[in-house]
């Protein structure tokens, strides 16, 4: 069976072949080495993206909504103005609590100036006792208008504090008038209208933070033991680019009915255009089911479609020389072999889509960076 899709690679590249020895110009590839990579058997898993942070940004004041400045779908920064309040009624009640200040403030050193006279008298008729210029009515009297001056300058630095009080909350009142967002995101529902009245902790919009968006997945409970944190498994989109997803945390409760414990995997989405970037979006997760194993792994850019199946170009002899191989498991950005190389030979994985059999080769070896990693 081998023979004959090794016959079918030679047919399908056959008809150029001719051409491009005779021409005898070497080829300029980029080669890179059949390895060993550990990998595991997996089991797919749905999982869905889903928002570590969505939060409804509610009024801390009451007041009508004077412009709103976002509108849903809107992407918008940390501080980014979203809704703006009226604040004609707080700096109203500001100046008059500004101008009480001043009139408690003259009425503090009134009871002051009261207080310091009422405390001369009473010391003047104190040291008269033992004489005959001394009264026990007016000592009391004074005493009494003494201590009555006091519960006056208590009253004045009362209202003082009062109406510092008054300030301060039509300045609490003038601060929380522009809403801001807490944090980047998308605008994913508006409640606020403008010359709508707010109450106090009314939703005026929704916030999703899409910079923050992870995975959760229902795993199997069979499967949860061979996950840990910090563990990479692959992930790909339904009809869409892989990706790499990091187990965050397994949270340690069971689903009895379905048997399956929810797993949130860490995944970084920067790579990839907004069509993917929403929460609520499906991935399947390759999830290890068997302990690691050593297999040979080539990297994915060496692969050529050959009919049904694949082959790739090893170089032999700095000559181009395709090879029918078996393929299974992908490995990060390598994938398994599984018939037809054996570790250490060396495989073309740029300048393959024009190579012919036999074709000399001018071989450039993959820098370490470029080398896909093992998983």
């Amino acid at each position: 069976m081998r023979i004959f899709r090794f016959l079918a690679v030679l047919i399908a590249v056959a008809g150029c072949a001719a051409g491009s020895l005779a021409q005898g110009r070497p080829a300029g590839v980029v080669v890179d080495v059949v390895r060993e990579s550990q990998i595991s058997d997996t089991r797919p898993v749905i999982g869905r993206l889903v928002a570590s942070v969505r939060s409804q940004i509610a009024s801390r004041i009451a007041g009508v909504v004077q412009t709103v400045a976002v509108r849903v779908g809107d992407r918008i920064k940390r501080g980014q103005v979203l809704v703006q309040i009226d604040t004609t009624l707080a700096e109203i009640e500001k100046r008059s609590a500004m101008a009480a200040r001043k009139v408690a403030e003259a009425g503090v050193a009134v009871a002051q100036a009261k207080l310091k006279l009422a405390k001369q008298t009473f010391e003047r008729q104190s040291k008269l006792q033992g004489s005959t210029a001394f009264s026990r009515s007016r000592f009391e009297d004074l005493r009494q208008a003494m201590a009555q001056a006091r519960s006056e300058l208590a009253q004045a630095e009362a209202s003082v504090g009062n109406t510092a009080a008054q300030i301060a909350r039509a300045d609490y009142t003038l601060a929380h008038a522009v809403i801001t967002a807490p944090f980047d995101g998308v605008v994913i529902a508006r409640s606020a209208q403008p010359g709508q009245y707010v109450q106090l902790g009314s939703t005026i919009a929704i916030l999703l933070d899409t910079s923050n968006l992870e995975i959760d997945a229902d795993v199997p409970t069979s499967l949860v033991s061979g996950l840990r944190p910090g563990q990479k498994i692959q992930a790909h989109f339904d009809e869409g680019p892989e990706t790499v997803a990091i187990v965050r945390a397994v949270v340690p409760v069971d689903n009895v009915s379905t048997r399956t414990r929810s797993v949130r995997f860490r995944v970084d989405l920067s790579h990839l255009s907004d069509a993917f970037v929403a929460t609520g979006k499906t991935l399947t997760l390759a999830v290890p089911a068997s302990a690691s194993r050593k297999v040979l792994t080539v990297s994915k850019d060496a692969l050529v479609q050959a009919g049904p199946g694949w082959m790739v170009f090893v170089a032999v002899d700095n000559k181009a020389e395709p090879r029918p191989i078996g393929i299974g498991q992908s490995v990060s950005d390598r994938i398994e072999v599984t018939s037809g190389l054996k570790a250490g030979e060396l495989v073309v994985v740029r300048g393959n889509e024009r190579l012919r059999p036999g074709q000399p080769l001018k071989i450039r070896r993959a820098a370490p960076a470029q080398r896909p990693n093992d998983s």
